[in-house]
């Protein structure tokens, strides 16, 4: 799974374009190659030259199922990351240099037989210098190691290992030379990378290799439940092959890759490569998911799976006074089983401990918001996560709020009984002294008698639970530097129900959990006679605010997990999300900066207004996914093209402003004419071309940042009338540059 040599796994990056992207791209890398001059021409030499004519297809063999490297279409046609590279080598040399696709195995074994005329997407293994040269590198990995979500063999270094199961696509010759540098380890091969993915959810391997790329198959094979426990310090590099007896192959291919300029790397490689791009959906027109016939055998020969729960864990598990399962958990089972065709029988407990008992006697199927741990292991196998909940401590309001609970671990604390916080609060705070209590509702009642100093659980659970019971003297104090990474357990003998379920987990959006998750964390709970008096009402809520922001706060200070993810949170803000560039809202921050130290060190300043010509007519002709790909695709182009200094932005719709600090209107000019010309010289829609009108200002002393930009929005509006694929100067009388 790593590189077939190198890839196996190794697969990142984005999906097919649909068909109008598609178009779009051929044609302008097409165009592109032929016209523009930052394709430099390459000197062959006459031996070159008369290879070319003697070899009208070189044909290179590669895995089919190497996406986004090797993209193979159901024409049979061939696209994807190398098809593109190629591409550009057989545009500025004259060679013609193909991709053949089949097994991994199937390819070397041709290459070696000279049946193919070289190998791609391979790495430059040694036993393969016998009868083949390698090119100069085209693409560099970092390789990874990669493991089941959650981590449940907590695999975070490179002495973790050793006695652990490594999984390898047969014929990856780079993973197998790896994995042979853990002489304790034991290998499993597998024929596909499927195979792989598989193999690590149901816990017949403990580990993969792999890079970026390993997770973009993941997600688009429906299987999106592995992690990377940690970088490696190999790398993986890749490189083109051709048979050993044809010199003239291998240094056409590396003229033609050295005449690729970077800018064009970066593009193809962000085209192949983009995070924006998400699985297309694996549901069913009635429904439900889509399995493949071996799962469909699994599922329709048990249809019906006996399911525990922990019973007093509201908001994610609990029961309704009638005895139904109710929660967070039971809105996502039963989006599961409407989507695997399958139902549940509750197994009814009284507590953790009840329901404990049971999973380990094999007396519950599955058991519902669990998080792995090694004990729990002997018993369970683990889907991948579906929720995280934060551990916190919770006090009387009387105690400190406490960055490390080692300075009160001996008092007293209460934590229910077989919760994996106890061994974690075991390992952490040797000195800890623990109460086991049945559930969190004892434990909270204790807590509020004064017969603890405090309660250690989830944060969501105690919020609630303090919500319910009107508990007016209890705060969270700190958050623990763990939480509950909640998932679905698996009885052991069932390996082949995790991949299943993990299916199903896939198939629930973001949107999805997060509606059913604040559905029952934002809950409120009222009692029809219970009319206490204002301020205890007052009292609750600000108790309950006060153990949000409290969260958050410690979050933000103490879990680098969340500070990351809070991080990602303030650039959407600020960033628009089509096309990742700063949005409105930023590009009027930072024009006010760059308008202030105009004014301060009397710098030139100035913008430039885009508008895509005709865009309407791109909308209403193709629709509006495809709007949505020409603006992706033209931010990549124009943004490639900026300098360091330059700041692009969405400024709404179709228009893109460019921020130019330290230049000059000439200068600004400049820059807005060559992103014009590269954009009409290589990027089409279908039959119509796409085309670009400009405004251009430059900051004058005294105006203020509306005055900027009415003027360069007249501008803009000049060029528009004058037939557009036009930049025009505001500075009267304008100065346009024509097409």
């Amino acid at each position: 799974m790593t590189s077939k040599d190198d890839i196996g796994g190794k697969v990142a990056g984005t999906k097919q374009y649909t068909l109008i992207s598609q178009l779009i791209l051929s044609f302008s890398s097409l165009l592109f190659f032929v016209t523009s001059p930052l394709y430099a021409g390459v000197d062959l030499t006459p031996e070159e030259q008369t290879f070319i004519q003697q070899h009208p297809e070189i044909k290179l063999g590669t895995d089919l199922s190497w996406e986004p490297y090797v993209i193979v279409g159901q024409d049979g046609s061939v696209s994807g990351y190398d098809a593109e590279i190629l591409d550009a080598i057989n545009q500025v040399t004259g060679a013609n240099f193909s991709l053949v696709t089949g097994s991994w195995p199937e390819m070397q074994r041709l290459a070696q037989e000279r049946k193919i005329d070289g190998l791609s997407t391979g790495a430059p293994i040694e036993k393969r210098r016998s009868y083949l040269n390698f090119s100069d590198i085209y693409l560099t990995l970092k390789k990874a190691v990669f493991v089941a979500t959650g981590n449940p063999k907590e695999i975070h270094a490179i002495q973790d290992i050793d006695d652990k199961t490594i999984v390898i696509q047969k014929g990856n010759l780079a993973d197998i030379e790896l994995a042979n540098q853990f002489p304790k380890s034991k290998i499993l091969l597998v024929d596909t990378v499927e195979d792989v993915f598989s193999a690590l959810s149901a816990q017949r391997a403990d580990i993969a290799f792999g890079n970026g790329a390993t997770l973009y198959l993941a997600n688009k094979l429906g299987m999106p439940y592995l992690q990377i426990a940690f970088h490696l310090d190999d790398q993986l590099d890749l490189v083109f092959a051709t048979r050993n007896d044809w010199p003239e192959a291998v240094s056409i291919l590396n003229k033609g890759l050295a005449a690729i300029p970077d800018h064009e790397k970066v593009r193809i490689q962000t085209k192949w490569f983009s995070p924006q791009v998400r699985p297309t959906s694996n549901l069913e027109s009635g429904g439900l998911l889509y399995l493949s016939e071996e799962e469909k055998r699994i599922t329709n020969k048990t249809p019906n799976l006996r399911l525990c729960i922990d019973p007093n864990w509201l908001p994610f598990d609990g029961f309704s006074s009638s005895g139904n399962h109710i929660g967070v958990s039971a809105d996502l089972m039963k989006l599961i089983s409407q989507r695997l065709g399958i139902t549940f029988t509750l197994v009814k407990t009284d507590s953790w401990s009840e329901t404990t008992q049971l999973y380990r006697q094999q007396k519950c199927d599955l058991v519902t918001t669990i998080t792995p741990t090694k004990e729990r292991s002997q018993y369970l196998n683990f889907t991948q996560p579906l929720f995280s909940s934060p551990l916190v401590l919770a006090t009387r309001l009387d105690q400190f709020f406490l960055s490390d609970i080692n300075s009160v671990a001996q008092n007293l604390h209460a934590v229910v009984k077989d919760t994996a916080a106890i061994p974690f609060l075991r390992s952490r705070y040797p000195d800890i002294n623990l109460l086991e209590v049945t559930s969190d509702q004892e434990g909270l009642k204790l807590l509020s008698e004064e017969k603890v100093f405090g309660f250690i659980g989830s944060l969501e659970v105690i919020a609630h639970q303090v919500n319910v019971d009107k508990y007016l003297n209890i705060k969270v104090s700190s958050t623990l530097p763990d939480s509950y990474s909640l998932a679905i357990g698996v009885r052991k003998d069932w390996p082949e129900w995790v991949s299943i379920l993990n299916k199903a987990i896939h198939s629930i959006d973001e949107t999805e959990r997060q509606q059913i998750y604040n559905r029952w964390v934002g809950i409120q709970y009222e009692s029809a006679f219970d009319y206490r008096p204002f301020v205890s009402v007052m009292a609750v809520i600000a108790a309950l605010g006060f153990l949000l922001i409290y969260r958050y706060r410690v979050i933000s200070s103490y879990n680098n997990k969340l500070r990351i993810l809070n991080e990602q949170l303030a650039q959407q803000a600020t960033t628009d999300q089509l096309t990742n560039l700063p949005n409105r809202y930023l590009l009027v921050q930072e024009m006010r900066k760059e308008i202030a130290a105009a004014k301060r060190y009397q710098d030139p300043f100035s913008i430039v207004l885009f508008d895509i010509d005709l865009f309407k007519q791109i909308n209403d002709q193709f629709g509006h996914q495809k709007g949505d790909e020409v603006l992706q695709e033209v931010s990549l182009i124009m943004n490639s093209l900026c300098r360091e200094i330059d700041i692009l932005g969405r400024w709404g719709g179709e228009e893109f402003l460019l921020l130019c600090p330290r230049t000059e209107i000439n200068g600004a000019l400049k820059l807005a004419n060559k992103i014009r010309l590269n954009i009409h010289k290589q990027y089409w829609q279908a039959d119509a071309k796409v085309t670009l009108s400009a405004g251009v200002a430059e900051y004058s002393q005294g105006e203020d940042y509306h005055d900027l930009l009415k003027r360069v929005d007249d501008a803009l509006y000049i060029a528009k009338n004058q037939g557009r694929n036009t930049v025009v100067c505001s500075d009267p009388p304008p100065i346009s540059i024509p097409k």
